[in-house]
């Protein structure tokens, strides 16, 4: 379970500007409404908790098991209810998780898509953004896009196998107490990248683009 664009973007702020002032801070909705908004998908409430996870270090809802399946209609509106709140959702059974992550993998990637695409157009850049080309080498695809967002191609991305795509090693840089350092793209440059891999539509091409060795496809601990 994963949102391209939300989570690759917070990467690209500092920790704090270079001039010294402290960034806005992000308002999300509070534990009480992501729950009471999984509630109101039809969950019973003494089976929706919300509780913070050490490895996601956040705030996450778990729903606990019950005896009936879910319907398909309710994980879409849990799934939604994620996106809107900023919160993820969990699943205590294995296999409602897994009929969950699928369908919420769906409705983040259209949601990341769109507004990928809504973004490029903003910029009037729509046509020339680079696009998979089937049958071709990931790494010609991953260059491209580096070169059209002013990066200098092999600098900040990898395509590890046809499959997979990362960030090279110290691409991303390393943050110091007045920000990020040493990062092969500036933060302009990185939401350019994130945008473009994002309107490409990934998913559809079952290429998984993120951090190897901590895939946050994966269910935190339980």
């Amino acid at each position: 379970m994963f949102d391209l664009i939300g989570s690759m973007l917070l990467l690209a702020a500092p920790a704090l500007p270079s001039n010294g002032s402290a960034p806005a801070p992000v308002t999300s909705p509070s534990p009480d409404k992501a729950r009471s908004a999984v509630i109101g998908c039809g969950v019973a409430p003494d089976r929706v908790s919300v509780s913070y996870d050490e490895d996601m270090q956040e705030d996450v809802v778990w729903i606990a098991s019950g005896n009936a399946p879910f319907a398909k209609t309710m994980l879409s509106c849990i799934a939604h209810a994620s996106r809107r709140t900023s919160y993820y959702v969990y699943f205590r059974e294995a296999a409602e998780w897994k009929r969950y992550s699928a369908i919420y993998a769906t409705i983040a990637n259209t949601g990341d898509v769109a507004e990928a695409r809504a973004w490029l157009q903003e910029q009037n850049r729509p046509e020339t953004a680079r696009s998979i080309k089937r049958g071709r080498p990931l790494a010609g695809f991953t260059k491209a896009v580096e070169q059209f967002c002013g990066v200098q191609p092999g600098a900040l991305l990898v395509a590890v196998d046809d499959r997979t795509i990362t960030f090279t090693e110290g691409g991303l840089g390393h943050l110091t107490a007045t920000g990020i350092e040493g990062a092969a793209a500036t933060p302009a440059q990185y939401e350019c990248v994130t945008y473009v891999m994002a309107a490409s539509d990934l998913l559809s091409h079952d290429i998984f683009f993120g951090f190897i060795g901590s895939d946050p496809r994966k269910a935190p601990s339980q």
